[in-house]
C-alpha cells in the first residue's frame, strides 16, 4: 500500500461518490438521537448560537435548527454545502454557511456550544489540530461546551485495527484498506467506491492521538474536558469502544 497522502487530503476528498456514501451511511433515527444527545449534553436552551465544524451536509445541523437553535456551519466541501444551502434556503432555517478551510478561515462571533462530528478531528497534524482548537476556544463563550466524536483514537482503534472492511448502501458500495503509518501516528484509508456502472478511488489520512494528548492539547487553550462517553446512552467510555464522545467545557 502507498503512504503518501498529503496533509492538505480533505481540500479535495469530499466530492463525488464520497459524497452521496456519506450523507446515506446514517440513519435518520440515529440522526435524531444524535442531536437530542447534543443539545442534552451542551446544556443548551432554545436560542443558542451553536457552532457546527466542519458541518459537511448538515446532517446535524438541520434538526438541531428545527428545535429553535441558531446554527453556524463551516466545511470546504463545495458539493455537500450546495445541498445543504438549498435545504436552508427551501426550510427558512437559522443556519449561516461558511465554505472554506477552518485552518485559514477566520472564526467569527461568540458561541454558547461548539461541535465537531464524525472523526474530522484528527484530520489534521499536531500543529494543524493546536490552530484548530484555538479557533475553537477563542470563540465559545465562558463555560460553553465543545463537544468532539471521534472513533480514530488511540484508545479505539489501535486494540485491533480495522485493515480491509465492506459497506454495502443499497447500489452503492465502499471497500476500505487500512494501512497505520507507526513512526507517525496515523491511519491511511484507501476508498473503492462502486455505484451502478461507476467506480470511484479515494485515499485519506486521519492522524491518531491518544485521549492524553487531546486533554492536554485542549488544556493549552482552556478547555477541561468533563466527560467521556461512548454513545448517546452516556455509558463511560473504555478501552477499545468503537467510538467517544468528548465532551470539554470552556474554562471561565
Amino acid at each position: 500500500m502507498k503512504n503518501t497522502v498529503p496533509d492538505n487530503w480533505y481540500e479535495g476528498f469530499f466530492s463525488g461518490i464520497n459524497c452521496e456514501m456519506w450523507e446515506r451511511a446514517i440513519p435518520d433515527e440515529l440522526t435524531t438521537q444524535e442531536a437530542g444527545f447534543l443539545i442534552d449534553i451542551m446544556k443548551i436552551k432554545k436560542g443558542s448560537e451553536i457552532l457546527d465544524v466542519p458541518c459537511g451536509f448538515g446532517r446535524l445541523a438541520i434538526p438541531l435548527a428545527k428545535k429553535e437553535f441558531n446554527l453556524t456551519c463551516m466545511d470546504i466541501s463545495g458539493q455537500f454545502l450546495m445541498g445543504f444551502d438549498k435545504k436552508v434556503k427551501e426550510e427558512r432555517l437559522p443556519i449561516r454557511i461558511i465554505q472554506g478551510n477552518i485552518l485559514t478561515l477566520e472564526f467569527t462571533g461568540l458561541y454558547d456550544g461548539a461541535f465537531c462530528m464524525g472523526n474530522s478531528f484528527g484530520y489534521f497534524d499536531y500543529a494543524g489540530m493546536k490552530l484548530f482548537v484555538k479557533k475553537v476556544s477563542a470563540c465559545l463563550k465562558p463555560n460553553g461546551r465543545f463537544v468532539i466524536n471521534s472513533g480514530m483514537v488511540a484508545e479505539s482503534i489501535l486494540p485491533k485495527i480495522p485493515l480491509e472492511k465492506t459497506y454495502i448502501l443499497g447500489d452503492l458500495s465502499m471497500q476500505i484498506n487500512n494501512e497505520y503509518v507507526v513512526n507517525d501516528s496515523y491511519m491511511i484509508s484507501h476508498l473503492q467506491y462502486k455505484m451502478n456502472n461507476h467506480s470511484e478511488e479515494h485515499s485519506y489520512k486521519h492522524y491518531v492521538y491518544t485521549i492524553g494528548e487531546i486533554k492536554r492539547l485542549l488544556a493549552v487553550f482552556d478547555l477541561k474536558i468533563i466527560n467521556l462517553f461512548s454513545g448517546f446512552d452516556k455509558a463511560i467510555y473504555k478501552l477499545g469502544d468503537p467510538q467517544v464522545y468528548i465532551v470539554c467545557e470552556k474554562i471561565a
